[in-house]
C-alpha cells in the first residue's frame, strides 16, 4: 500500500519494468506451444486450459505490477545531514510513469495481447475427472468475453481508480514548473485514445458482422470505459483532488460524444458497431443532457429538494 512503487511484492530485479516485460514475452512464447508441446499423447485437453491460464497470470500479474507505477512517489527514510541528502519524496519520473502505462495498455487492452485462436479456444476444455470442485466451476466451453473483461476492468480500477488519480494530480505541485511531469489530463487522454483509437481512422471498405469495424472485446472494454468515466464524474465529494478529476471526466464524455456522432454516419459498419455505437452515443448524451438538467434547476432554485440525500448535503 501506499505511493511507493517499489514497496510491493514479486516485483523481481533492478528495473522491475524490464521484469514485467520479460514476464509478458515468456507468457507469449509458451502460449505458443500450449497445443503442441504443453499437452502430451493421452492427455486430457483440459491441459491446454490449464496451459493458457498459467500465461494469462504471467501477464496479468506484470501489468498489475506496473500499475503501481502511476501516481508513483519513491518514499526515502533518510534523515537530515545523512551523506547522500535524499528528498524524503521523490516523484517517479515522468518518462518511467509513461514507459509503465503504455506497457499497461498496449498488455491489456488490445485483442492480440492475449493470443486467443479458434484453434485454441477449441481446445480449451474442462475435464470432469480432475476432481468434484473443478468439474463444478468450470463449464467444458471457457467463457472467453466474460474473462477477459474481468481483466481490463481491473486494470480500468487499477488506472482509473480516485486515489491513483489523486496522487498523479498533487505529484504536479511536487514538481517545479520547468520540469517534465505526468499530469492528470494526459492520463485520461492517453486512456482514452487508446480504448477508442478505432473511431481515430476508420478504414474506407464495408465491414461485416464476421469482421466488424469494432472487435467483441474492445466493444466491452469500450462500455465499461464510460461507465467508469460516469463514476468519476459523478464523484464530486471527498478529497479536494476529486473536483478536477470530475471536470475532466465530463470533458472527455463530450468530445466523446463528437466522435460517436461522426462515427455512427459511416454506413459501412457493419451491424455489430452501429449497435454498440448507437448505444454507447445514447448512453453519453443522456447522461450529459441529465447534468445540464439538474445544474439548471437548481441555479433556478428547483434544486432544493434535492439539498439533502441520504442525511448528507448533495453536492452542485
Amino acid at each position: 500500500y501506499g505511493p511507493d512503487p517499489l514497496a510491493r511484492r514479486y516485483d523481481f530485479g533492478k528495473d522491475p519494468l524490464v521484469y514485467a516485460k520479460d514476464r509478458v514475452a515468456l507468457a507469449q512464447q509458451n502460449r505458443q506451444r500450449i497445443l503442441d508441446e504443453f499437452v502430451d499423447d493421452g492427455d486430457s485437453w483440459y491441459k491446454a486450459r490449464r496451459g493458457y491460464l498459467l500465461t494469462l497470470t504471467l501477464q496479468t500479474s506484470a501489468t498489475s505490477m506496473m500499475a503501481n507505477w502511476l501516481g508513483g512517489v519513491f518514499v526515502n527514510r533518510d534523515k537530515k545531514g545523512d551523506p547522500e541528502d535524499r528528498k524524503p519524496l521523490e516523484v517517479v519520473s515522468a518518462e518511467v510513469q509513461r514507459d509503465a502505462l503504455k506497457f499497461v495498455i498496449e498488455n491489456t487492452f488490445f485483442d492480440e495481447t492475449y493470443g486467443i485462436t479458434p484453434e485454441l479456444l477449441t481446445h480449451m476444455t474442462s475435464d470432469s475427472f480432475a476432481g468434484f470442485f473443478q468439474a463444478m466451476t468450470n463449464e467444458a466451453a471457457w467463457p472467453v468475453h466474460d474473462r477477459v473483461m474481468g481483466i481490463q476492468a481491473s486494470t480500468l480500477s487499477q488506472l482509473m481508480n480516485p486515489t491513483v488519480l489523486r496522487r498523479i494530480y498533487d505529484n504536479e505541485m511536487r514538481v517545479e514548473n520547468d520540469e517534465d511531469v505526468l499530469t492528470l489530463a494526459e492520463v485520461l487522454t492517453t486512456i482514452g485514445d487508446s480504448i477508442w483509437n478505432e473511431l481515430e481512422d476508420v478504414p474506407d471498405r464495408k465491414f461485416t458482422v464476421r469482421k466488424p469495424a469494432i472487435s467483441s472485446l474492445r466493444r466491452n472494454l469500450q462500455t465499461e470505459y464510460i461507465q467508469r468515466l460516469f463514476d468519476l464524474a459523478n464523484e464530486r465529494g471527498g478529497s479536494a483532488a476529486m473536483k478536477p478529476i470530475s471536470n475532466l471526466a465530463v470533458l472527455k464524455l463530450s468530445g466523446l460524444k463528437g466522435m460517436l456522432e461522426k462515427a455512427s454516419d459511416n454506413e459501412n459498419l457493419d451491424a455489430y458497431t452501429q449497435a454498440h455505437l448507437a448505444d454507447s452515443l445514447q448512453r453519453v448524451t443522456k447522461w450529459l443532457d441529465s447534468q445540464y438538467t439538474f445544474q439548471t434547476n437548481a441555479s433556478q432554485g428547483g434544486g432544493m429538494n434535492f439539498r439533502l440525500l441520504f442525511g448528507k448535503e448533495a453536492q452542485n
